[in-house]
């Protein structure tokens, strides 16, 4: 019966230590999204349009394979510019790639659909 109980007790433990990491791994990927989205629309602001209003469309993060996180920003006209985002590890830009012109002529796809 002591066998029982300590292996229930293990199994408590080990789903509690899930848990918590999934919570904190959540609330990192929450705030490293923001990062990116906020790197992003400083970006288009000081490449493309400084006087309209952006707003973040969509933010991706490919499952499998893949860096970054890919931001899709639109502004006020319905415009969308489209970037691919990499952050360090204290979510700093590392990398950051321009795909708006090739989504626009039709040259490539932009994975992260809005």
């Amino acid at each position: 019966m002591r066998k029982k109980h300590l292996g229930y007790l293990v199994l408590i433990i080990i789903i509690i230590g899930a848990v918590i990491i999934a919570v904190i791994h959540g609330n990192s990927e929450r705030q490293n999204k923001q990062a990116a989205g906020s790197l992003g629309m400083d970006y288009v602001c000081k490449e493309y349009t400084e006087s309209a209003s952006l707003r973040v469309a969509t933010i991706c993060k490919p499952l499998f394979g893949g860096s970054g996180y890919q931001v899709v920003l639109e502004d006020s006209s319905g415009q969308s510019y489209y970037v691919i985002i990499v952050l360090g590890t204290t979510r700093n830009l590392v990398t950051m790639d321009d795909l708006t012109k090739e989504v626009r002529e039709g040259t490539t796809v932009f994975p992260c659909h809005q």
